[in-house]
């Protein structure tokens, strides 16, 4: 219950100002803690941001520890308008030469003209459309549908392999239906079951297809090519399974051309790059966080902090020898990567890489990637990559609990941290209510007085009244 209370009235004392300078004191404590609190959100602040940031050079360790992602090959075609090549991480560096001998085509038929492609004037009933390698298909064709429009459509619904459209040509009779497949196959357009004749006496008709013999007829050919002097045929221009990992696309007949294949160094080196950089940006964080300026007298908000300090070890504990590797780099510094002394972040020699990529290609990705397809191995077994990715996983994996032993050493920490918040907030909200009923008291304790006061002062007036009445 709230105390009234009307401050200095009697006594002239500014109770109000004595209560909340004596209530200061007593929230000393109080503020020790809040002050410990806003430190430990620093902590868990900068762990989050360490934390992302390791995530982030995991995030690239994962894309480069197998040879399939981290190497890349680049194609280059010396005529380009003969054919086109891409190649993927799995192709292997060479020269192959394409000779284009015949470029598939798709067969196509087009009709003979007619005045109007909406009129329903051809016959109903259906038609069947054969692939010559034993697939027929038949299509239906209502009343209501025996237009040309309505015939193509038809067509396009039926599911044959085929695509139909109409065509004006600008003559006397300008529309013209036009199938063409969507292969290499030559079909057969059966249109005699279009017997039922249309209603209304509007006609009597059935599409005429124009064949051989008409220069708007194409047959389906498949494409001849030579590659690498062998003879090959396929029913696309696009091959995708003549030369392992690597795309052709044909474009000119009668031409030859030679695809190069190349390792992709550049894209290797800017994976390592963006390795270094990352790695670069964990360091910078942990080094703002533990240092200590003599000067100023004033240190990172972790410093000294030893969960800190064993990411920092365990990440530096990499830059040295890599087990896993069995080609000719065992170190970052033999690939021209090497760490400063003084603060721990990497730096390249470009040269050196350079010539590594350039000279000794498989041996760099080797370094990287070694049993990087391979899992269930003890991380010594493994390239820097998955090393690097495994060790990662141990300082940033998420808490799952205390019987864990997946836990990560960050995660952990940052649990204890938060746990600490947690009680620190129980303390404060035990002594609000503590400070709340000594505040209670001491407005009590200061309103008795003044009523005390208030009473012996009416008290001292009255004996003087009564004395002044006497004299």
């Amino acid at each position: 219950m709230a105390v009234f209370s009307v401050g200095g009235i009697a006594t002239g004392i500014d109770t109000q100002t004595l209560i909340a300078k004596l209530m200061d004191i007593e929230r000393n404590p109080e503020v020790i803690l809040q002050r410990k609190q806003s430190k430990i959100r620093s902590q868990v602040d900068i762990f989050k941001k360490l934390n992302d940031s390791l995530g982030q050079l995991q995030k690239l360790a994962q894309g480069i520890k197998t040879s399939s992602t981290f190497k890349g090959i680049k194609s280059s075609v010396v005529d380009s308008t003969v054919a086109t090549a891409t190649a993927s991480s799995t192709a292997s560096p060479g020269t192959h030469t394409v000779q284009v001998v015949a470029l598939a085509r798709s067969q196509r038929q087009v009709s003979t003209g007619y005045a109007s492609s909406t009129s329903l004037v051809f016959n109903t009933g259906s038609f069947s459309i054969d692939d010559g390698a034993g697939t027929i298909k038949t299509v239906n064709v209502a009343e209501g549908q025996n237009s040309l429009d309505g015939i193509s459509a038809a067509i396009n619904a039926s599911g044959a392999n085929v695509t139909a459209s109409v065509i004006n040509d600008g003559s006397g009779s300008p529309y013209r239906l036009v199938l063409t497949g969507k292969d290499t196959k030559n079909y057969t357009v059966d249109f005699s079951n279009l017997t039922t004749l249309p209603s209304g006496g509007t006609g009597s008709l059935v599409p005429t297809l124009l064949g051989p013999a008409d220069p708007s007829y194409q047959a389906g050919t498949p494409a001849t090519a030579v590659i690498d002097g062998v003879t090959i045929t396929k029913t696309s221009n696009t091959i995708t399974d003549v030369i392992s990992g690597v795309t052709v696309n044909l474009l000119k007949e009668g031409a030859t051309t030679d695809v190069k294949l190349e390792n992709d160094t550049d894209a290797a080196r800017k994976k390592i790059d963006d390795i270094v950089a990352q790695y670069n940006d964990v360091i910078t964080i942990i080094n703002l966080q533990s240092v200590y300026d003599p000067k100023t007298k004033k240190a990172g908000v972790l410093s000294g902090d030893s969960t800190l300090r064993t990411v920092q070890s365990r990440l530096q504990s990499l830059t040295t020898t890599v087990s896993g590797s069995s080609g000719n780099y065992k170190t970052l510094a033999d690939l021209g990567i090497t760490s400063n002394k003084k603060d721990g972040t990497l730096s390249v020699d470009s040269a050196k890489l350079t010539d590594a990529l350039s000279n000794r290609f498989d041996d760099v990705v080797d370094f990287f990637t070694h049993n990087g397809d391979t899992y269930g191995l003890p991380d010594s077994q493994y390239g820097m990559s998955q090393q690097l990715n495994s060790m990662i996983e141990n300082l940033v994996h998420a808490y799952e609990g205390p019987t864990s032993t997946s836990n990560g050493i960050i995660s952990i920490r940052t649990k204890g941290l938060n746990d600490t918040i947690g009680d620190i907030d129980q303390q404060i909200s035990s002594m609000e209510i503590r400070l709340a009923k000594k505040e209670e008291s001491l407005r009590s304790q200061f309103t008795a007085m003044e009523q005390l006061v208030s009473n012996l002062q009416g008290q001292g007036n009255t004996l003087l009244s009564y004395l002044s009445k006497l004299s």
